[in-house]
């Protein structure tokens, strides 16, 4: 009976003498192996189960061990009858199938209040997501990065006495000091923030904390402004405190500073990097933001996360860190690429803040469990969690300026928000095509792509997705929105204006400046000289100048160009049209490609 209930994966992560024990012990719960009942010997089961025989001999001893088989002399194996003794119901006790069915929807229907889920929280990803060949999915990470082998030495390190001996009898609403010492000391300065233990409190997630906060601040007689879409979790907890949600305009510098904002009595903001819209707000926003929000009497929420996945030297302060910054409730949540099982979270307010919010955590009985909180501290006092941001930034900058490199150069007609910090970039489609079609589409091709469909536009994340494997993934999306948006845009054959021949560009172009501005917001400047160089300049969202060189040459009637790093160091052909001081690239097939201005120096 036994070995017929055994069925083991050679390809399963498990060892296969822990397969058969997990087996054995599910057949001796479920009662299909009733208490008394003697095992197959060693030989046997091996025979069976076409393993070594040891491998069966170790899993037997094992179960011993662990009360689940006794043994009996010159006898063999039998199941214990103490596991029959501990309330395990065996098959024969069971409801027959005919009585346990189906429960009766209109009876929980009477009994269950109404709840409502916002629709976007409900898209789910495939579950197999990471086995597509371009998963650009948001929120996720490539396993590969996850630090897995510091987490097993700390957590070696917290199950010796001593250190059991301290977690283990932590009070029911206490955070572990040690954790709180290392959020102090070591995190909270280098992002500009000096408080005491008594500031911090720790949650078991951003949700929960924005929760908490929500219950504490917020209620039906109070407005709470945060910029539109947001994410899906935080809007929905937000929304079910009664609270009066203020859409909150943004340009490319952030939340801006006009009417709406003003009529918050608290406010969310993401300044490093909007989640989904990925807009970074500039410094000079966030001085104003923290000047309107005194002037206002307005508390600020502030979700600080992902501040350590920086691209561009070091990371915009948070408002908590400025002056003024006296109003800010300070939010963080460690990275799920360093912590995916645990999510921890805190919060940084003064002191009759935390006071109340830990009195609202204790009425929930939903403490951070105390072996995470002290596995963590192990995790930050040993040094790997800097180490592990420091390493996982460089592989995911890697990737960031891949996906950028992607999208200027098979999609430079669409406009893309990239952020200098987070994980993910925004673009936004034309009216005439839909994202929600477009991801069916894709997905059929291998790209998994999150959708914003009230706002019709694209969150492609790159930090599941290896490097090398970018700009595929990007060039058969480009495919799919070219195919649609080609059908309704300016071709070469209708295109309004001058269309230039090879004597036209020879006496036009040595000396040009070409003004414009990428797909990626980027302003840029390219110097045109006569020797066939060519000069290229860069400011992107943080004020960080870029610069490449190339070289340029006639094909016929097309204008050719290479650069040296940008667009992958590729030549690229054009036919040019110019339209008064405007200039329009069509490729070989007559597809427009991009626009700017034609000026000169002297211009």
């Amino acid at each position: 009976m036994a070995e017929s209930l055994i069925v083991l994966d050679p390809q399963a992560d498990k060892s296969l003498q822990a397969q058969i024990r997990e087996k054995i012990i599910q057949g001796i719960l479920s009662g299909s192996i009733p208490a008394g009942h003697k095992m197959p010997s060693s030989r046997r089961m091996a025979e069976q189960l076409g393993v070594a025989r040891n491998t069966v001999v170790l899993a037997y001893q094992q179960l011993v061990d662990d009360s689940f088989l006794v043994t009996r002399e010159r006898s063999g194996f039998y199941v214990s009858d103490a596991v029959q003794q501990q309330g395990i119901i065996s098959h024969a006790e069971a409801v027959p199938d005919s009585v346990a069915s189906e429960p009766d929807r209109a009876f929980w229907r009477e009994h269950c209040n109404p709840v409502s889920v916002s629709r976007r929280a409900l898209r789910v990803r495939p579950a197999n997501w990471l086995q597509y060949p371009y998963p650009f999915v948001s929120n996720e990470y490539d396993p590969r990065l996850f630090p897995g082998a510091e987490w097993r030495e700390c957590t070696r390190d917290i199950y010796a006495g001593r250190e059991v001996a301290q977690w283990a009898t932590l009070g029911g609403n206490e955070d572990d000091r040690q954790l709180v010492e290392q959020i102090c000391t070591r995190l909270l300065p280098r992002r500009g923030i000096y408080v005491e233990p008594g500031q911090i409190l720790l949650a078991s997630g951003l949700q929960q904390a924005c929760y908490l906060l929500g219950q504490l601040l917020l209620g039906s007689s109070r407005t709470l402004g945060m910029v539109l879409p947001a994410c899906n979790e935080t809007e929905e907890i937000f929304r079910r405190t009664g609270v009066a949600l203020q859409s909150l305009p943004q340009d490319s510098d952030g939340p801006m500073t006009g009417a709406e904002i003003r009529r918050g009595d608290c406010w969310f903001l993401q300044p490093n990097a909007h989640n989904p819209t990925a807009v970074t707000t500039s410094l000079e926003r966030r001085r104003q933001l923290l000047k309107l929000a005194n002037e206002q009497g307005a508390v600020i929420i502030e979700n600080d996360c992902d501040h350590e996945f920086c691209y561009h030297s070091t990371p915009l302060p948070p408002l908590k860190s400025l002056g003024g910054g006296e109003s800010v409730i300070y939010l963080y949540q460690f990275p799920k690429v360093i912590d995916p099982g645990m999510q921890l979270a805190f919060v940084v307010a003064p002191k009759p803040v935390i006071q109340r919010l830990r009195a609202l955590r204790y009425n929930l009985r939903e403490r951070v469990p105390a072996i995470n909180q002290r596995l963590l501290a192990k995790f930050i006092a040993s040094g790997h969690h800097d180490a592990a941001s420091f390493r996982i930034t460089q592989q995911l900058r890697e990737r960031w300026v891949a996906l950028g490199e992607a999208l200027m150069h098979h999609l430079p007609k669409l406009q893309v928000r990239r952020a200098s910090c987070g994980t993910a970039c925004w673009l936004e489609l034309p009216q005439t095509l839909s994202a929600e079609q477009l991801q069916k589409q894709a997905e059929q091709q291998g790209l998994l792509l999150e959708v914003a469909r009230e706002y019709n536009a694209l969150r492609i994340g790159f930090a599941a997705i290896e490097a090398d494997r970018i700009e595929a993934g990007i060039a058969i999306l480009a495919q799919l929105i070219n195919g649609e948006v080609s059908q309704s845009e300016e071709t070469l054959q209708n295109a309004t204006g001058r269309r230039l021949s090879a004597a036209d560009l020879q006496a036009e172009f040595p000396g040009a400046v070409l003004l414009g501005t990428n797909a990626l917001g980027e302003s840029y400047r390219v110097q045109v000289m006569a020797d066939g160089t060519m000069f290229g300049y860069a400011r992107n969202d943080v004020d960080v100048d870029e610069t490449d060189t190339g070289r340029w040459w006639l094909q016929g009637d097309m204008w050719v160009r290479q650069w040296r790093n940008w667009s992958y160091g590729r030549k690229a052909s054009f036919h040019v049209v110019i339209d008064g001081h405007r200039i329009k690239w069509f490729s070989e097939t007559g597809q427009l490609i991009d626009t700017g201005i034609l000026a000169r120096e002297s211009e």
